[in-house]
């Protein structure tokens, strides 16, 4: 992050392309390119994604210099996270990155599997070797929803498929609102989680990243000094919080929502405490939150109506499952769920520790309550996974004697 350069691209064609490779985890493969497995493996296979078994992938056709990094975890493999640590050596403080890559879908698991994800969290620290990029803890990590690749293609037929047809890819773009004192560094982080199902085959390709130290638009000082904002799910709402320092003729802070991150709508209002050297603490709950990724920003408005907005923050709700209470989480014949209400429930399917299934049930949807026989299961333990008519889950642990 030099001030004569601007921008930084990778796009992945120096992983091995015909024969596997090896990466030690917390290594550089490419300049400024780290992985972290939680097995203690080292290889790199590069595949078309015909590849069944869990493992980091190079992904791309066969023979073809084009690459894509990705991976598939498992039991066996472990789970994976790779990610970017840059410096900012520009001389000043880095206010904003836009960032942009294709998400890339090469293997769908198999029919039974529902919608895959590999997620995007960013952290800044003065010290590199303060970053942790084990998939085992987000600490420190900051999670940023709009940049996690959602795979596009689900409950199918296992298959192979080209990661570089549009069909099987899709554009992720942002712009992170954080800053970097020169001197600092900025890592990027991509997770790739084990499912309850078998994987599918995600990746990333065509990574960019552009910053700025003066942007070409003057930044809005708010007349609040803002020292935190934060949104959470909490059962059916969304809990929106934030703590300010100071505050100078703060009237009041509308609160605003979004469904793509650009056209926002006020949804409320929270009184200011006009001015005060002390700050205070505020909240609002979103009553009535939208299904999946919903944005929230603050519009502080002066006294005098003046305005400036906050830095954006987003959530992740999962649409149509209510939440359902399964008991007991420890049997030897069958489990009882209930759920809030009727109209959602639409499968049931019981995994165990390795994936593989071995119940599926369609349920009666005008139902609240479901009796699940699962007296034909060896003794062990296993996942109870709900699912709603728009692939939505929900996982519930259990052990059957």
């Amino acid at each position: 992050m030099g001030r004569e350069l601007t921008n930084y691209t990778q796009d992945f064609n120096s992983l091995p392309a015909v024969n596997d490779g090896i990466w030690e985890n917390g290594t550089s493969y490419m300049d400024s390119w780290f992985v972290q497995r939680t097995k203690e493996t080292n290889t790199i296979v590069a595949s078309p994604g015909n590849n069944i078994a869990g493992n980091l992938y190079s992904f791309g056709s066969d023979n073809s210099i084009d690459r894509a990094l990705g991976a598939q975890s498992s039991y066996n493999a472990g789970e994976f996270a790779w990610g970017v640590l840059l410096q900012n050596n520009t001389g000043d403080t880095i206010h904003t990155v836009d960032v942009s890559f294709y998400g890339e879908q090469w293997r769908i698991s198999n029919i039974d599997a529902g919608e895959h994800k590999i997620d995007f969290y960013y952290a800044v620290s003065s010290d590199k070797e303060a970053f942790q990029l084990s998939p085992r803890s987000d600490k420190n990590w900051i999670p940023y929803p709009a940049l996690n690749f959602n795979g596009p293609h689900f409950y199918t037929r296992g298959r192979a498929l080209n990661g570089n047809n549009a069909a099987n890819r899709r554009l992720m773009e942002a712009v992170l609102t954080v800053d970097i004192p020169d001197g600092h560094y900025l890592m990027l982080r991509w997770k790739d989680d084990n499912e309850y199902e078998v994987d599918h085959g995600l990746a990333i390709d065509d990574f960019s990243i552009t910053w700025s130290v003066k942007p070409d638009e003057p930044i809005v000082v708010l007349p609040v000094e803002l020292a935190r904002f934060t949104a959470k799910v909490s059962g059916p709402v969304v809990d929106l919080q934030w703590l300010t320092a100071s505050e100078m003729q703060n009237d009041y802070f509308s609160v605003e929502r979004s469904s793509d991150g650009q056209a926002f709508e006020s949804i409320g209002r929270v009184a200011g405490h006009g001015t005060t050297a002390i700050g205070a603490a505020y909240k609002f709950a979103d009553n009535h939150p939208l299904a999946g990724i919903s944005y929230y920003r603050l519009k502080q408005v002066d006294e005098d109506g003046s305005h400036a907005y906050s830095a954006v923050v987003a959530v992740t709700r999962a649409a149509g499952l209510k939440v359902a209470k399964v008991y007991p989480t420890i049997t030897t014949d069958k489990l009882q769920v209930s759920v809030e209400q009727t109209g959602v429930m639409h499968q049931v399917l019981v995994l165990d520790m390795l994936g593989k299934q071995w119940l599926l049930e369609a349920l009666d949807n005008t139902a609240l309550h479901h009796t699940i026989d699962v007296s034909n299961l060896r003794g062990g333990s296993y996942v109870l996974v709900l699912l709603d008519e728009q692939g939505q889950r929900q996982t519930t642990r259990f052990i059957k004697n």
